[in-house]
């Protein structure tokens, strides 16, 4: 058992280390130590983790193991694999982790074994996908579904969208996939454009079923589907949802939707339900080996020694650069085109789980929590915000990813490997030059993430890599990474604007501002009365 003391002793230590630290430059430290570049690695299965490029040493590693043992990060792990309620605000488990589970193992959490829960809505939702393949599912004139459209948001978008894209080699027949989150009504005409409505299967994603942005879209969607014709709506919307009986009000048959418990955060909700679209649009068969990709991840998490273990590592690093070098921000470059959407999909699960500054005892920290999360695809980010980074004043610890191999040219993926390769030496060493205007300070710390190509399963590991990685910067920061109350403001207040905007004058308790924007809209937009 440790105390807040012999928390206390190791943070101290750890400041007294920064200042040994914040002046040595990587390049000394590579120079040091010829073996720095394995030494400071970890591969996992097909994930190969390159950590050398951060500004470190072995007391560095050795001062954050004692941290994050004094932070009882074992024990935090330990409870959440077993159901314990650690999202404490909300009074839940988290168990995302059950949703990749294999048969063989048991979980009790209220008196019920949820994993037999989650492998029998699995085999509903395998069920599902081979009647929409096998086209003995078919829409309302007796065509085969062909297209799928997710209409969500947040964790019942991002995820989902993310991993279709990334996986789109694997992609089942002449089939097509949208996604609709944004309630702009060009979105919706957009699509109406590119979907036949006898062909297409709507899919409303929302755990609570009353999230207005997607149930706006779903009801617009509903009713245009009524007036070219559906006669059986039944055979064109289904439901992912907590909620079941607001599902049936929409229209939707009890076979037609399918289960999310309140114990899966919706940013961890891509291996549930949730992750409908992935299975119709790349199989079964590939979604559960995303599952599987997972779940190995899940047990080296659970399993191996905070020494050994990846996403502890990593989240260590975070820490070390958010807290003590001063990192506002922390970029996601993965050099890969099918990764394209990862550094918008990471902004959610890291910001809006580490976005606080109340902790678990519910007093305001005095302490930097979640940096900003950003990113793009290199090449391209060389060419727009590479400069920054290089020679910029900010302190911006990046991620690069990219496969070892890839199916096509393969000349342009040595050059693609090749430029990922030289933006992490060039931000490590840097180049003296009389110029000052050319000259290159270095110094700027990175970590490399190889996998030897972007299969379902090690997409699959890499997802849940950076899951726990979240998880374990919360313990550290000691805030709850589960809850999600920043975004509820906004939408009461978004609800009592609408109700402004629907009226004459805007009400008098609105400040002079909202006021003003809300009179200016109805001066663009005057009544019809």
């Amino acid at each position: 058992m440790t105390s807040s003391n012999d928390k206390q002793l190791i943070h101290a230590q750890l400041s007294a280390h920064y200042e040994a630290m914040k002046n040595i430059h990587l390049r000394d430290l590579f120079m040091h130590d010829p073996h720095r570049g394995e030494n400071y690695t970890q591969q996992l299965s097909t994930l190969y983790i390159d950590y050398s490029k951060n500004i470190l040493t072995n007391e560095t590693l050795a001062l954050l193991f004692k941290f994050a043992t004094t932070s009882r990060i074992e024990e935090s792990i330990k409870a959440m694999f077993t159901g314990e309620k650690i999202n404490t605000t909300e009074n839940r488990a988290v168990l995302h982790t059950a949703l990749r589970s294999t048969t063989d193992q048991h979980l009790e959490l209220d008196n019920e074994n949820i994993i037999g829960k989650v492998h029998a809505e699995l085999k509903k939702i395998k069920e599902f996908v081979k009647n929409i393949h096998d086209e003995s599912y078919r829409g309302w004139t007796n065509k085969p579904i062909d297209t799928f459209v997710n209409i969500g948001i947040g964790g019942s978008d991002l995820g989902p969208e993310m991993v279709v894209d990334a996986l789109e080699k694997y992609r089942q027949g002449e089939t097509r996939t949208f996604f609709i989150s944004n309630i702009d009504y060009q979105a919706i005409e957009s699509l109406q454009k590119s979907i036949n409505p006898e062909t297409t299967l709507f899919i409303v994603s929302s755990k609570s079923f009353s999230s207005f942005e997607t149930l706006t879209n779903a009801e617009t969607l509903k009713k245009w589907m009524q007036e070219v014709g559906c006669d059986d709506l039944s055979k064109h919307f289904i439901a992912v949802s907590n909620n079941h009986n607001a599902a049936n009000e929409f229209g939707i048959n009890d076979e037609n939707i399918f289960k999310l418990w309140d114990w899966v955060g919706g940013r961890f909700s891509l291996w549930s339900a949730i992750g409908l679209p992935i299975a119709l649009s790349i199989g079964f068969d590939n979604f559960e080996d995303l599952l599987a990709g997972a779940h190995e991840m899940d047990e080296h998490f659970s399993k191996t020694p905070l020494e050994k273990n990846a996403p502890v590592i990593l989240a260590l690093i975070d820490y070390w650069s958010s807290n003590f070098f001063d990192a506002e921000t922390h970029a996601f470059i993965p050099y890969d085109e099918s990764l394209k959407l990862f550094p918008d999909y990471l902004a959610q699960l890291f910001m809006e789980s580490n976005g606080k500054s109340m902790d678990l005892n519910g007093h305001r920290v005095d302490y930097k929590t979640m940096p900003i999360v950003w990113g793009g695809t290199g090449s391209n980010s060389q060419h727009s915000f590479f400069q920054l980074l290089h020679q910029g004043t900010h302190f911006v610890p990046i991620d690069f990813l990219v496969p070892l191999s890839k199916q096509g040219n393969k000349k342009h993926h040595a050059q693609l490997l090749a430029n990922c390769l030289a933006q992490s030496q060039a931000l490590m060493q840097g180049e003296n030059n009389a110029d000052p205007n050319k000259h290159f300070s270095g110094n700027k710390p990175s970590t490399t993430i190889l996998y030897s190509e972007l299969t379902p399963k090690t997409l699959g590991s890499l997802i849940a890599l950076y899951e726990h990685r979240t998880f374990v910067q919360g313990i550290l920061w000691q805030i709850n990474s589960f809850d999600q109350h920043g975004v509820e403001l906004g939408k009461k207040l978004a609800a009592e604007i609408y109700d402004n905007l629907e009226e004459t004058v805007a009400t008098e308790e609105l400040d002079s501002s909202t006021q003003n924007l809300i009179n200016l809209y109805k001066q663009y937009n005057p009544s019809k009365d």
